[in-house]
């Protein structure tokens, strides 16, 4: 197996422990606050993952040196999750996903931001797609009676932030992974400054203590345990063998596994004015990375 092809599993084994997260954490918050809920999931998440740092040489060593960028990465990444578990309290957790989608199409808007290059024609074009494909997803969601003016919600809002903030993540991330982080030290770090800020808030403003219901305890494991530890290791061990462009795409596929487990374990179904919204954005995602593809045959068919 090819090193660009086992790091394209990875990614998308990332993108689907993402996806289980949304109606997950939406059954979770039933109980608890998000304050509560991110707070205790990174300490889980900190304390699960030390030993696997803390036991293997080169990422101790490396502790050091990450631990900067490493609480920088875990601020972009803990705003995102921050916002993105508050939205998900009005939000249904399929809506939600496609939302979070759209930072696919913000990472080659951000290019010029970060030095990767002006977004082509191809990519604004499409960001102006998705931007209807949303319109037409939310507005299928909003409530009976409501006038056309409140069809986008506070909770839309924040999810929308949560996009923005996890595409300059992966911009920042990227960078870091260029100039040689150890990546376990690098992931660790990350997850521990999460850790930090999110902690952080949990005593400041919410009750430290928490109803261990059922849909707390797997909310809990399964996020803290598979979709941080594990997704943190995988993205950062992985991610810096593709391009923020391939890595976007991948990620797209996120919003298809949150609706299909917000089907299977929450019965989530989308409008058939919802679901157009939903192809549309990923036609919009797809459709510009397969122009980038087509582009580069034609140019390598020219030469001589």
């Amino acid at each position: 197996m090819s090193d660009r092809l086992r790091a394209d599993l990875a990614l998308v084994l990332v993108t689907l422990l993402w996806g289980v997260t949304f109606p997950l954490i939406r059954s979770a918050l039933d109980d608890l606050d998000p304050y509560q809920f991110v707070g205790w999931r990174f300490l889980i998440a900190t304390v699960a993952f030390l030993p696997l740092v803390i036991f293997h040489g080169p990422s101790r060593r490396g502790l050091g040196r990450a631990l900067l960028p490493g609480l920088v990465l875990g601020f972009l990444a803990w705003t995102s999750y921050m916002s993105q578990t508050i939205g998900l309290q009005t939000v249904p957790a399929g809506r939600a996903a496609f939302i979070t989608g759209l930072s696919v199409i913000l990472v080659p808007l951000l290019s010029p931001l970060f030095r990767a290059g002006r977004p082509r024609r191809e990519e604004l074009g499409a960001a102006l797609i998705a931007t209807f494909g949303l319109y037409l997803l939310t507005l299928s969601e909003a409530p009976e009676g409501g006038g056309a003016s409140n069809w986008l919600s506070v909770g839309d809002l924040w999810i929308l932030g949560c996009a923005s903030s996890y595409a300059i993540y992966i911009h920042v991330l990227q960078i870091l992974l260029r100039r040689g982080y150890q990546e376990n030290s690098l992931a660790f770090t990350q997850v521990l400054g999460i850790g930090v800020f999110a902690v952080g808030i949990l005593f400041g403003r919410s009750e430290v203590e928490i109803a261990l219901t059922g849909a707390v305890v797997i909310g809990l494991a399964v996020c803290a345990l598979l979709a941080t530890v594990g997704t943190f290791w995988l993205q950062t061990r992985y991610q810096g063998r593709s391009t923020p462009q391939r890595v976007a795409l991948i990620f797209s596929l996120e919003p298809v596994f949150a609706t299909a487990f917000a089907y299977v374990l929450l019965g989530e179904t989308l409008s058939g004015r919802g679901a157009l919204g939903a192809a549309v954005i990923l036609a919009a995602v797809l459709g510009v990375e397969l122009s980038t593809v087509w582009a580069a045959r034609e140019r390598k068919s020219a030469l001589p």
